[in-house]
């Protein structure tokens, strides 16, 4: 996730801040959420002709995963990854992930949870913890499974750097979420011992040894091209682990199956990674066949993008996957994850992943409408620092969109007020952003993968 939107995108999912030492102002936070029949999933799938058409076969999206991670700057088939790097190359991907922070020699205005500048000398003593003195000759890699939902982060720290007093819920310091079974490769570790910097299929960054179990490849190929497996389908999935605790899996999260048949009392027994001294020990689980989750790949087709996005539907906002949510992009990365298809994380690199697109650049305002109403049901619809998914016209002819959203602007006599929402909505486009500029008119993409 980029700090650097912050400001300049404030009226979308980049503009989240909560007051801190008061309570959020009460302001008419819903207006721009539709709370009608429009925010259903029947009202769409009723609407959707050939709703229930195959867009795209496994084998078809198989091959657009290839197309868009040689499109995408952060998309990695980890089955081919080299596990053996130069020190070189290891010591430019660590400091890549810095993004914003990179070369930076201060926090800048940066907060802690308690609403405390962050010192100077703690921010250099989070960049030294990147050990980069420790890089030296060829690395080799080390393959690896996430045993809980978990942080990535970008530098080893788990400690928050708020870069505004009053910014409960945005943590410039946050990468991205990893779910249970996500295979990783560990390429480095912090001076502390405490981190590991890894690179996951779709991002790059320091994840908690903790949170990581090492094993072999043949027990992490299991995970990264699972044979027979289970995706979660609902917005959230609770798994038991004998009994002892849960792990909290997100839509799109796949899990293994130890067993291709379905066992008794309408069950599926599949395996979840558990960290033992920081090894890999793997758990046979009985998982209830119910609609949380579905074998293999759900269908591509128009109703299944209307039911996975409804799903999330008043749902928190989850800046880089914080609060157990999600934010713009991972929310419709989860999405079309559930039916295989595999985004990058943030919406930047979505927007030049997509393989088909409609452009909006030189339209009016009309033009702009008639151009979205050519799009498809599930197109992403990009602005600059934010993504939304097209549900289509409702009856009325209004194209409508589904998101996570945070916030918006409203004008009264040259008067600017922020409204905060910090969810997940169903909307128009014509709500407006810091600049009293509407969505529609800033839009610059859509992005689609069948048509």
């Amino acid at each position: 996730m980029k700090k650097k939107f912050l400001t300049a995108v404030s009226g979308c999912c980049f503009g989240l801040c909560a007051m801190m030492f008061s309570p959020l102002p009460t302001f008419a936070a819903d207006t721009i959420a539709i709370t009608d029949q429009r925010a259903t999933p029947s009202y769409w799938t009723k609407h959707t002709i050939n709703g229930d058409k195959v867009l795209l076969t496994q084998q078809e999206i198989s091959t657009l995963n290839r197309t868009m991670r040689e499109k995408s700057k952060t998309l990695v088939d980890l089955a081919a990854y080299n596990i053996h790097q130069s020190a070189a190359t290891v010591k430019e991907m660590i400091l890549a992930a810095q993004q914003d922070y990179r070369g930076e020699e201060t926090p800048g205005e940066a907060y802690d949870a308690n609403g405390k500048q962050v010192p100077t000398a703690h921010f250099k003593q989070v960049k030294a913890n990147c050990n980069l003195e420790g890089l030296t000759g060829n690395i080799t890699g080390q393959y690896a499974l996430v045993t809980e939902r978990t942080n990535m982060r970008l530098l080893p720290t788990a400690d928050n750097y708020f870069d505004d007093v009053t910014c409960l819920h945005y943590d410039s310091m946050q990468a991205t979420a990893l779910d249970p079974a996500e295979p990783v490769i560990i390429l480095h570790k912090s001076k502390d011992g405490a981190f590991a910097f890894c690179q996951a299929r779709h991002y790059m960054g320091w994840v908690s040894l903790g949170a990581l179990a090492v094993t072999d490849r043949k027990h992490w190929q299991r995970y990264v091209k699972p044979k027979d497996f289970l995706v979660v389908t609902a917005n959230k999935k609770e798994v038991a682990v004998g009994g002892a605790w849960k792990i909290l899996f997100q839509m799109g999260s796949i899990i293994p199956l130890a067993a291709n048949k379905m066992q008794e009392h309408n069950t599926w027994l599949a395996y979840v990674p558990v960290e033992v001294n920081g090894v890999l020990t793997e758990v046979q689980v009985k998982i209830a066949n119910d609609d949380s989750i579905h074998k293999g790949f759900l269908p591509c087709t128009p109703n299944n993008f209307i039911r996975q996005s409804m799903k999330f539907l008043g749902d928190e906002y989850g800046w880089g996957g914080m609060d157990d949510s999600v934010d713009c992009s991972s929310y419709t990365a989860d999405i079309y994850r559930s039916m295989g298809i595999e985004l990058p994380r943030d919406a930047d690199q979505q927007e030049l992943a997509m393989p088909k697109s409609l452009k909006f650049d030189g339209l009016t305002t009309s033009q702009r409408f008639a151009k979205v109403k050519e799009a498809p049901v599930g197109a992403l619809l990009f602005k600059p620092g934010h993504v939304m998914m097209y549900l289509g016209q409702d009856a009325n002819g209004n194209p409508l969109v589904i998101h996570s959203a945070s916030s918006y602007f409203t004008f009264d006599k040259g008067k600017k007020q922020k409204h905060y929402i910090r969810k997940v909505l169903v909307s128009d486009l014509h709500y407006q952003n810091g600049k009293a500029v509407e969505t529609i008119d800033g839009l610059t993409s859509a992005g689609f993968c069948a048509k």
